[in-house]
C-alpha cells in the first residue's frame, strides 16, 4: 500500500502541470487592469508600455517562435535612429537603456551605416559612454568625432566584453568591494548585468548584507533604476530589494542577453507569459504577491490559518453528521427522521455570510478560531448527514445485517458494528470533495471574521489580476485534491482491509 501511495504521489507531478496549463490559459483572458481605458488615458503610452510589459502582455501565452534578444533589439533601435522620423527619439532611449550589452552587437555594426546615420547612431550612444565613465566621453556628443569616438574604443576595449573577464569581475567585487572594484563593471556597463544579478542573493547576515549593497549599487548605476541597500538598511529591507531586482531580471533578461543555439530555443517557452511565470516561480519563490512579499512567504503565513478552518470546519461537520445520518437511518419514516432532515435542509440554505456577521454581533468577535470553524461546518453538515443516511439504510437491508438482527444482535449493534463499516465509505469519498468547496465559505468567514488567511490576499489578487498569487492558489488547491484521493485510498484499507486489493487493482488500471 505504501508503494501505492508513493506512486499516486509521483503522478500528482503532472496532475499539477497540466492544472497550471489549464489555470493560466483560463486567466490569460481575463481582462487586464492595463486594459481599461481609464487608466490608458491618465498614464503616458510609455508608462502604460512598462506596466504591460512588466505584466508579460506583451509576450504570446506559451510559444514564441520569435524571441527577441539584445542583439535584435539593438540593431533594430539603430535602424530606426538611421531612418530619422519621429519614433527616433524613442529608439534612443532604448539604446541609453540596453547599454554596454549592445555594444558588442551595435559597435561592429556602425560600418554598414551610411555616414550621416552613422553618426546619428554613434551620437546616440553618448548617454551610454558618460554613465560607463570613459575618458573623453564628451567626445561621444560630438557629431565630429563621435564614430571616431566608438571605433576607437572598441579596438581598445572590446576584449573586455567577454562573459569570462565580467564573471571574474563581479568574483573581485564580492571579494573585496572596494570603488575600483565597481568602476570596472561600470566600464562595461549592462553588459555585466547576467553575472551582477546572478551574484546578488537575499543577505543572511553583515557580511552577506555589504556584499548585496555593493552589487545592487552597480546594477543601480548602470541602469539608471535608483533602487539601493541604504547605509542604514537592515537585512529585511535588503531582501526585499534583492527580491526587487529579480522581479526586474526576470521580466528584462532578454533585453540584456543574446540568445544562440540552446538559449534561442530555450527562448521559445521561456520567453512567453506562461514561461515567465514558471521560471519565477521556481527561481523567485513563486513570484511577487500583491503586497511586495515573495508568494511563497505569504502562503506560509496565511495557509495554516484557512487550512485550519476548512480541515477543522470538515471534521467537525462529519464528526456530527455521520451519526445524525445513522439516526435519521434507524428511525426512518418517524417524527425524528423528518426532524433531521429539516434541521440540516435549514443549514444549508442559511447564507454563511449572515450566519457570520450574527456571530460576529453577538460575541464581539475574538482572536480564537472556534467560532469561525463552527460556522463554516454548520454549511457542510447537510450533504454527509444525507449520504450516511441513505448508505446505511441501504446496508441494513443487506443479507448479513438481517442475519445478525436473527441472531440476537439489537438495533444499535447492528447499526454500528456491522452497518456503519460498510455505509461510511460513500461518506469517506464524500469528504475528499469537500476542502475545494468549502475554501469558498472559508474567505468569506475569514473576511467577516477579520482572519488574515488565503482569502483577503486572494481577493485581492482576483481585483489586481495578480496571476502569481492566482496560479499559486490554484496549485495547492490542486495538490490539497491530489492528496484527499490518496487519503481516501488509504482510508478505504483502513476502515475494511479486505478492500486493499481492490483498491490496489483500480487504482493501477486507472
Amino acid at each position: 500500500m505504501l508503494r501505492h501511495a508513493l506512486r499516486r504521489l509521483l503522478w500528482t507531478l503532472p496532475t499539477l502541470f497540466g492544472v497550471s496549463l489549464l489555470t493560466f490559459f483560463v486567466l490569460s483572458f481575463v481582462p487586464d487592469p492595463t486594459d481599461d481605458p481609464l487608466l490608458a488615458t491618465s498614464l503616458s503610452s510609455a508608462e502604460l508600455a512598462r506596466l504591460r510589459r512588466e505584466r508579460f502582455l506583451d509576450l504570446p501565452r506559451f510559444l514564441n517562435m520569435k524571441p527577441r534578444d539584445v542583439r535584435l533589439r539593438a540593431l533594430a533601435a539603430a535602424q530606426t535612429i538611421a531612418a530619422g522620423g519621429e519614433d527616433a527619439a524613442a529608439a534612443a532611449a532604448e539604446l541609453r537603456r540596453l547599454g554596454g550589452a549592445a555594444l558588442p552587437h551595435l559597435l561592429p555594426a556602425l560600418d554598414g551605416f551610411a555616414p550621416e546615420p552613422r553618426t546619428r547612431v554613434a551620437l546616440a550612444l553618448a548617454p551610454v559612454a558618460a554613465r560607463m565613465g570613459l575618458p573623453r566621453a564628451e567626445e561621444a556628443a560630438d557629431p565630429a568625432h563621435a564614430v571616431a569616438f566608438w571605433a576607437r574604443f572598441w579596438d581598445d576595449r572590446g576584449i573586455e566584453f567577454r562573459s569570462a573577464s565580467v564573471r571574474s569581475a563581479v568574483r573581485r567585487l564580492v571579494r573585496y568591494g572596494s570603488a575600483s572594484r565597481a568602476a570596472e563593471l561600470h566600464e562595461v556597463d549592462t553588459f555585466a548585468l547576467q553575472p551582477v544579478l546572478a551574484a546578488l542573493q537575499p543577505p543572511r547576515d553583515a557580511a552577506t548584507l555589504e556584499r548585496a549593497r555593493a552589487l545592487a549599487d552597480v546594477a543601480a548605476h548602470v541602469t539608471e533604476i535608483d533602487d539601493r541597500i541604504g547605509p542604514g538598511d537592515d537585512l529585511e529591507a535588503a531582501r526585499a530589494c534583492v527580491t526587487r531586482w529579480k522581479s526586474f531580471w526576470n521580466v528584462y533578461r532578454s533585453d540584456f542577453e543574446v540568445f544562440t543555439g540552446p538559449t534561442r530555443l530555450a527562448a521559445t517557452v521561456l520567453e512567453t507569459r506562461y514561461g515567465k511565470w514558471a521560471l519565477g516561480a521556481v527561481t523567485h519563490r513563486l513570484g511577487v504577491a500583491a503586497t511586495g512579499e515573495p508568494v511563497l512567504d505569504e502562503l506560509a503565513r496565511r495557509t495554516p490559518i484557512t487550512l485550519t478552518l476548512v480541515f477543522g470546519a470538515i471534521a467537525l461537520a462529519y464528526a456530527v453528521a455521520v451519526p445524525l445520518g445513522a439516526l435519521s437511518a434507524a428511525s426512518r419514516g418517524r417524527r425524528s427522521d423528518s426532524a433531521i432532515a429539516a434541521a440540516v435542509l435549514t443549514l444549508a440554505v442559511l447564507p454563511i455570510a449572515v450566519v457570520a456577521v450574527a456571530a460576529v454581533l453577538l460575541s464581539g468577535g475574538g482572536a480564537s478560531l472556534l467560532l469561525p470553524t463552527s460556522i463554516l461546518a454548520l454549511g457542510l453538515i447537510a450533504a454527509p448527514t444525507r449520504q450516511q443516511r441513505a448508505a446505511l439504510v441501504a446496508v441494513l437491508t443487506q443479507d448479513f445485517v438481517r442475519a445478525a438482527r436473527a441472531r440476537g444482535a439489537g438495533t444499535a449493534r447492528a447499526i454500528v458494528v456491522h452497518g456503519l463499516r460498510n455505509a461510511v465509505l460513500p461518506v469517506v469519498t464524500l469528504a475528499v470533495l469537500e476542502p475545494p468547496m468549502a475554501l469558498g465559505g472559508a474567505f468569506v468567514v475569514e473576511r467577516v471574521f477579520e482572519l488574515h488567511g488565503l482569502g483577503e490576499l486572494t481577493l485581492l489578487a482576483v481585483q489586481a489580476r495578480d496571476v502569481s498569487w492566482l496560479m499559486a492558489i490554484s496549485i495547492v488547491a490542486a495538490g490539497i485534491a491530489a492528496l484527499g484521493v490518496i487519503a481516501t485510498d488509504l482510508a478505504y484499507v483502513l476502515i475494511d482491509p479486505r478492500l486493499g486489493p481492490a483498491v490496489l487493482s483500480r487504482r493501477s488500471d486507472a
